[in-house]
């Protein structure tokens, strides 16, 4: 089974392989391995393979994939799923000017405030969601326009939190 997979700003092409039960050969982009996956009782993943074992959750929302891999954080988007605007968006929800929560989540941290020059990549705001912290950076650099989030405050999928002004140029 093969699918492309929004990583960021990277397009990543997987494809999996059933060997037996439990044990795929996974190709992601050009590195091709062999993975034993097994279901742990609270539902995330024990991968064990060449470089060792590592525990994966995989939380589905749509066409995303919030993944952990022991702590690493990634989100993933199905490229040319339905219901897809056509253009690209970088995670944390960032379209235009504005990023937008990617799940429902509590916002723990706001890192900016109104009038703040921020750089691309910069962490704007913390969200906990599923039990992982998500920050949400800055897809490109410049003026912050508005801040729409607090500490403690609840949010859903695309709540507005953060805007920029918009580009020039």
């Amino acid at each position: 089974m093969k699918s492309s997979w929004r990583d960021g700003e990277r397009v990543r092409e997987v494809e999996l392989k059933p060997l037996s039960p439990g044990r795929w050969r996974v190709r992601v982009d050009a590195a091709e391995f062999e993975l034993v996956s097994e279901t742990m009782p609270d539902g995330r993943l024990r991968l064990s393979g060449e470089s060792g074992v590592i525990v994966a959750e995989v939380t589905p929302e749509g066409s995303r994939r919030f993944v952990r891999l022991g702590v690493l954080d990634f989100v993933l988007e199905r490229e040319g799923a339905a219901g897809g605007s056509g253009r690209r968006r970088a995670a944390g929800g960032a379209h235009d000017g504005g990023m937008e929560a990617p799940m429902p989540g509590v916002v723990t941290k706001v890192m900016v405030v109104v009038g703040d020059e921020v750089t691309k990549g910069q962490p704007l705001v913390a969200l906990e969601a599923m039990k992982m912290e998500h920050l949400i950076r800055a897809p490109r650099g410049g003026r912050v326009q508005r801040v729409s989030a607090s500490p403690g405050q609840m949010v859903q999928a695309g709540t507005a939190l953060v805007e920029l002004e918009a580009a020039t140029g």
